[in-house]
């Protein structure tokens, strides 16, 4: 794989996250996803418009909901990342009521890319960081 094609393919992950995260952008959702798109971290096959709940959900939860990239390695059709996601809880997540708590976590994502869109996820969340530091 070209070096080319594996800089589109950390381009393409990166403006995922800036849709999904940091932008809230449905349309640009919409532009990354194949029609058989599976995230491994829900078990199960979802549309555009699940992934879109999901973000909408998370920014409902978290004001200011941002991610930065820390590390992010392309190789053939995967990309892998490090990541630091922030926000403030300002409504319920996952049973915990609102907190106005300042949060911050990290995670690990790996995508699989086939013809220019975002096919597969995998993810790994330290969503165990998170729930201490709303309890805490």
């Amino acid at each position: 794989m070209s070096n080319a094609t594996l800089d589109a393919n950390k381009a393409l992950v990166l403006a995922h996250c800036e849709a999904v995260t940091n932008r809230l952008d449905l349309d640009a959702i919409r532009s990354h996803l194949t029609p058989d798109f599976f995230d491994h971290a829900s078990g199960k096959m979802m549309s555009t418009d699940e992934v879109i709940a999901y973000s909408i959900m998370l920014h409902e939860a978290f004001a200011n909901l941002s991610v930065v990239a820390e590390c992010l390695v392309a190789e053939r059709d995967i990309v892998a990342g490090r990541f630091i996601w922030r926000g403030i809880h300002r409504a319920p997540w996952r049973g915990i009521p609102r907190t106005g708590k300042h949060v911050e976590f990290r995670g690990m994502t790996f995508w699989r890319i086939r013809e220019g869109k975002i096919c597969e996820r995998w993810a790994e969340m330290d969503f165990a960081e998170l729930e201490r530091q709303l309890t805490a």
